[in-house]
């Protein structure tokens, strides 16, 4: 496993970018099936980053990647818990599986970014854009989300329990099975979502007047 700087980031992404190529910083924890379909074979680091700037086992945590360019970076099982990524850019990044727990992802855009099944626990998402994001299955469980945009973003499966999702804009989000127990969403705005047979309990705060019945949700105490 190979600790990098953030001088170290910089430079991979900016070479991969200056060949046209698409970044990529892969992490450990992916199996056998996921490692060959991220196109890994064995290859170590020094050849990865001459030759792909794939980063396979790459360290991140803790990192200061505040107000970082990762746009459209694969960061695939990547290790990221506790990095400060804050302000940054990772709109179209690829975070599959990728380790953001307790990340803080404050002011962060990533829209379009793929989230799939990623470890977001108590997370800082405050004012982040995930405006299209896809979260489907991703464990968001005791993250802050409070004003941020996730708009017509899919977090069908997602386990927000326990996350503080107040003022947040869910309009035509997919929040179908998603489990909302113990989840703060005062304020949210729920025109359009799909709650189909997501779960919550009477902990669960919902906006004022708002019937989760009506859209298909299940209380489960």
């Amino acid at each position: 496993m190979t600790k990098l700087t953030r001088d170290q980031v910089l430079q991979i992404i900016e070479s991969a970018r200056g060949r046209g190529a698409k970044p990529e910083l892969l992490g450990p924890n992916l199996s056998e099936t996921e490692r060959r379909r991220a196109n890994l074979s064995g290859q170590n680091l020094s050849e990865t980053e001459r030759r792909r700037a794939t980063l396979s086992g790459a360290e991140l945590f803790r990192l200061d990647l505040h107000r970082m360019d990762l746009n459209g970076v694969e960061l695939i099982g990547a290790n990221l818990s506790e990095a400060d990524l804050s302000q940054a850019g990772l709109s179209g990044a690829n975070l599959f599986q990728a380790n953001l727990y307790q990340t803080n992802l404050a002011g962060a855009n990533l829209s379009q970014a793929k989230l799939i099944k990623a470890d977001l626990r108590l997370a800082n998402l405050s004012q982040a854009n995930l405006r299209g994001a896809n979260l489907e299955q991703a464990n968001l469980n005791g993250a802050n989300l409070s004003q941020a945009n996730p708009r017509q973003a899919n977090l069908r499966g997602a386990n927000l329990s326990q996350a503080d999702l107040s003022r947040v804009d869910l309009s035509k989000t997919d929040l179908r099975q998603a489990k909302c127990s113990q989840a703060n969403l005062i304020g949210a705005n729920l025109n359009g979502a799909n709650l189909s047979a997501a779960t919550y309990d009477r902990a669960t705060i919902w906006p004022v007047n708002f019937n989760p019945n009506q859209l298909g949700a299940i209380r489960e105490d």
